[in-house]
């Protein structure tokens, strides 16, 4: 990993600086908290602040210079009077957000190009499809990492990164520590956050996965068709190998037909015409059994899953891996996967009832999770959902209807209501189920956990959707913790699956 670059040589050509400024860069980032000595800080505009509104804390920090983003309310003069006074110099730059992880790339070496990075996207299973593909690669190919919502890392043991995707600093520091640990093999997920803020931009990709692509993020895109544009970003960028497309999704297929496609396409799914075809599925105690025609052949594969939509989880990220290993191969390793943290993670109580956690926090996922859920049982399906504050309101009647018309009962409870009114959450989820459904109210999400539990009897399932692997619960500014997981596994003798 570089321990120094002159400034001159970071910033050519995008910004050329009097050699008399010239200064030794010892390591950058966009948080001022993490600046050190000798440190370029790197100062962007944001959604709600600008980087400039932590500048003394970097300059108290040893910042030796600062980039920063010109805009409206912020005087050129005043910061670089203010960087002087510190012993740092100021630079001006413009379009800096989407440079950043350019000057990241430069600083560590390109560390990227030395793996093979495989990035995934979509609205559902992101989570699930890169953690498949990473455990794909580690059997095929060695030593494979994993960069996402769970964390990054090692496969076998991620270590928490805070957003799905980093900011572009911080991601090419990681690649850097990968590269160096002697990583062969990348699987990322890529939200659209990181797509429409350019976070990805100087990642050299070799393969783009797509999985679903349905409603998220409103509140950040404004329309459908803003979030549908971040995402088919990752599939025109140049340098791409293959792109892996869901056959059955509406972007699947217009990307499949895209002039502007970044690089050769396979596509998966129940459709005729996907390359590979899931022909039927089967859901057996703790796993499922799939028919699929791959390169003309059927074949039958167990996977050690729950859930129909594991399926097309499953030939995603075999898809990463056609044409470049046999495909004996990648089926002996597809069926050795293990299930992913709070990703339809099930555990039987001890009258012998189904409890299942998934993620599932928008109305195609809890969809497909209730649907999917229902075949693995003989009794009745008993549904614990809320929806999260401050966040997409549209969805909220949306996923009230859903759950109310696939579960025999439902319990709306707090997901992470945030600094919205937990109640108001609840009634609009509620107001979205169908009359005569049995949809109940406990705002305690550990008591509507418990009451489903209870409820429970010989042969039925729970699903206690929303929050998956999360380990804190955020109601008002306060952040508490909380584990859905741990919350089960109090009640079930032994805690184990």
């Amino acid at each position: 990993m570089s321990s120094v670059t002159r400034l001159t040589v970071l910033l050519a050509p995008w910004v050329v600086i009097d050699p008399a400024h010239e200064r030794l860069v010892a390591g950058l980032t966009l948080d001022s908290r993490h600046v050190q000595p000798g440190w370029l800080f790197l100062a962007m505009a944001g959604s709600s602040r600008h980087g400039l509104a932590h500048l003394d804390q970097a300059l108290a920090n040893g910042a030796a210079a600062v980039l920063w983003e010109p805009g409206a309310g912020h005087d050129a003069e005043q910061v670089q009077a203010r960087c002087q006074a510190a012993g740092a110099i100021a630079v001006p730059f413009k379009g800096l957000a989407a440079a950043a992880g350019h000057l990241g790339a430069r600083f560590y070496g390109d560390p990227s190009s030395a793996l093979r990075v495989i990035g995934v996207t979509g609205t559902d299973g992101k989570t699930s499809v890169a953690h498949y593909t990473a455990q794909l690669a580690e059997q095929l190919d060695g030593p494979s990492a994993i960069m996402g919502t769970l964390g990054w890392g090692e496969v076998a043991a991620p270590m928490d990164s805070g957003l799905t995707t980093a900011d572009a600093l911080t991601l090419q520091s990681r690649f850097a520590e990968l590269r160096d640990r002697r990583v062969r093999t990348v699987a990322m997920e890529v939200s659209s956050h990181a797509l429409a803020q350019h976070r990805t931009e100087a990642v050299r990709m070799d393969v783009a996965v797509l999985t679903h692509v349905g409603r998220d993020h409103l509140d950040y895109h404004g329309t459908v068709e803003a979030y549908r544009a971040a995402k088919r970003q990752l599939f025109t960028r140049s340098g791409l190998q293959q792109c892996v497309l869901n056959r059955d999704d509406e972007l699947g297929a217009e990307l499949l037909a895209a002039p502007d496609r970044g690089a050769s396409a396979l596509s998966y799914g129940y459709h005729a015409e996907a390359d590979l075809r899931i022909l039927s599925t089967a859901p057996e105690a703790t796993s499922l059994r799939v028919k699929a025609l791959l390169s003309g052949i059927q074949r039958t594969l167990v996977l050690p899953v729950l859930g129909e939509f594991n399926a097309m989880n499953a030939m995603a990220a075999l898809g990463a891996f056609v044409g470049d290993y046999p495909l004996d191969d990648a089926l002996d390793a597809l069926a050795r996967i293990q299930p992913v943290p709070g990703r339809m993670e099930h555990y039987r109580t001890a009258n012998d009832a189904l409890v299942v956690i998934d993620y599932a926090h928008t109305p195609g996922a809890l969809e497909a999770a209730l649907s999917t859920l229902r075949h693995h049982l003989t009794g009745r399906l008993i549904c614990v959902m809320g929806c999260g504050g401050d966040r997409d309101r549209g969805k909220r009647e949306v996923m009230g209807a859903a759950a109310s018309r696939l579960a025999d009962t439902v319990i709306i409870t707090d997901d992470n209501p945030r600094t919205e009114d937990p109640a108001d959450i609840r009634a609009a989820v509620k107001a979205g189920c169908h009359p005569g459904s049995d949809c109940r109210e406990i705002g305690d999400r550990e008591e509507a956990i418990a009451t489903a539990m209870a409820m429970a009897r010989p042969g039925d399932g729970v699903l206690v959707a929303g929050k998956g692997h999360e380990s804190q619960q955020v109601i008002g500014e306060a952040v508490i913790p909380f584990s859905d997981q741990a919350v089960v596994r109090s009640r079930i003798p032994g805690g184990l699956h």
